[in-house]
């Protein structure tokens, strides 16, 4: 039962009290882990947009549901019979949603395919992505399902925002490659992997000085325009997230096996795309291979460590696909809602729109992610769960407190006039778990997270008085 034993720590006060936060919404809770009492209280009931905050109620979500061995499998199959070298039928690569799946696994698909002695292919290459929702009915409305709700149109084409598939491929992006030429010509540009799947259109030039990168792709298409400079003697690389990631695996699987002299007759389609032989394509294939993913608990600690979104929303769908047999983001969110529920959370007084908190839609209050954490922390998974938080030095903590020598591991959150931070404390003899969130502050963020350093060392050096 946890104690409300708020005491106001002043050194923590003035620094809330600094001009930058006088028209900032914020909220702060800090609970000792050892009496279960809160010993700092800030406008902690407030419900704020806890940006990549939300991945310490996804992660905990998919660790208590699906379990630290849990692994993503993605097969290859083949219908109909091989007779001379041509297979009389189709090859179906079937998706669980393996947000991991590199160029690599698919080399393997390649050399088997090679391996069983075929030469041709007389059908086409199906794919089966149906594990996920794609288009969902919402009440009276259709709902696009490779997307959440709420993610800004603006930053669709980059890396952290990649569509959602149970069939993905190099997390559902290319890399744009820049080299820079002599000066004044143009730049070689190049896309990776090598595919007509992705259309380049690039005037980028070489030039003197710093760059000045313009990159973008249009929202509908996977077009890629690069323009301005790179300086000379530079190289660049920049990500750029691609429209429909299963038939980017499939259309790039078909030029592959074209390159190994292997003809395909048919097309390349989605078992959505052909409900005339579905059910007969999906009682009559043989599955020649497969790709078994990393452990969940290793894709969790990337997920955090790293905060990669991608991770996130996979993680959110394949809950629904477990639990539901609905691969969608709504049945995703209800399991996150049982799991705040299990924390002791009011879910009425919660809003969740995806798993990785890149909507600004999510609402949840700072108390609330501390019930999580501390929900974790006396589980059966509290050693696994807190090493999956970056520490000083790691990942989206790399640059941060670099005078601070306790220590942290904490989660980051950042949108635009979002800057969150919870995780865990040890100070003393005691651990604790906190939780800052931030909005809609006019300064600069780099401010918000010195204020958010200031508060953890203001509050080591009065628990270890």
């Amino acid at each position: 039962m946890i104690i409300l034993l708020i005491i106001s720590i002043l050194s923590i006060d003035s620094i809330l009290d600094e001009p930058e936060l006088n028209f900032a919404q914020y909220g702060i809770c800090v609970l000792n882990l050892n009496n279960d009492k809160i010993i700092y209280a800030r406008n902690s009931q407030s419900v704020l947009v806890p940006a990549s905050n939300m991945k310490i109620i996804s992660t905990g979500t998919g660790l208590v549901f699906l379990g630290p061995e849990f692994r993503y499998k993605t097969w290859l199959g083949i219908s109909g019979q091989i007779r001379k070298n041509k297979l009389q039928g189709d090859v179906i690569i079937t998706g669980q949603g393996d947000p991991t799946f590199s160029l690599e696994n698919l080399e393997q698909f390649v050399s088997t395919i090679k391996r069983k002695g075929i030469k041709e292919i007389a059908g086409n290459i199906i794919l089966d992505d149906s594990y996920f929702t794609e288009l969902s009915l919402y009440g009276n409305d259709f709902r696009y399902e490779r997307l959440p709700v709420g993610w800004a149109w603006h930053y669709l084409d980059a890396r952290y925002a990649p569509e959602i598939s149970a069939l993905s491929i190099n997390r559902n992006c290319v890399n744009v490659r820049m080299e820079a030429t002599e000066l004044g010509d143009y730049a070689d540009v190049t896309i990776e992997p090598q595919t007509d799947y992705v259309k380049l259109i690039s005037s980028m030039i070489t030039k003197s000085g710093d760059d000045s990168i313009i990159i973008l792709r249009r929202p509908e298409v996977n077009v890629i325009y690069v323009g301005g400079g790179i300086g000379q003697g530079r190289t660049k690389n920049i990500e750029v997230a691609v429209i429909d990631p299963a038939m980017f695996m499939g259309q790039y699987f078909k030029e592959r096996l074209l390159s190994e002299n292997i003809r395909v007759s048919g097309e390349v389609l989605k078992l959505t795309d052909s409900l005339s032989y579905m059910a007969d394509i999906q009682n009559s294939s043989i599955a020649i291979d497969s790709v078994v993913s990393l452990s969940l608990i290793e894709i969790l600690k990337e997920t955090n460590v790293e905060s990669v979104n991608l991770f996130s929303e996979i993680l959110i769908k394949t809950l629904g696909a477990t639990y539901y047999g609905e691969g969608s983001f709504r049945a995703g969110l209800v399991m996150l809602k049982r799991f705040l529920g299990l924390c002791g959370a009011d879910t009425n007084l919660v809003s969740l729109w995806d798993g990785s908190g890149l909507s600004k839609y999510n609402l949840i209050s700072p108390y609330y992610i501390v019930l999580a954490l501390r929900y974790m922390y006396l589980s059966k998974f509290s050693s696994e769960f807190v090493e999956l938080l970056p520490t000083i030095g790691e990942g989206t903590l790399e640059k941060r407190f670099q005078n601070f020598e306790g220590c942290v591991r904490a989660k980051t959150g950042t949108l635009n006039s979002v800057s969150c931070l919870s995780g865990y404390l040890c100070a003393g003899e005691a651990d604790y778990c906190f939780s800052m969130m931030f909005n809609n502050f006019m300064c600069k963020r780099k401010r918000i997270e010195e204020i958010q350093e200031d508060i953890i060392q203001a509050l080591e050096n009065y628990l270890k008085r």
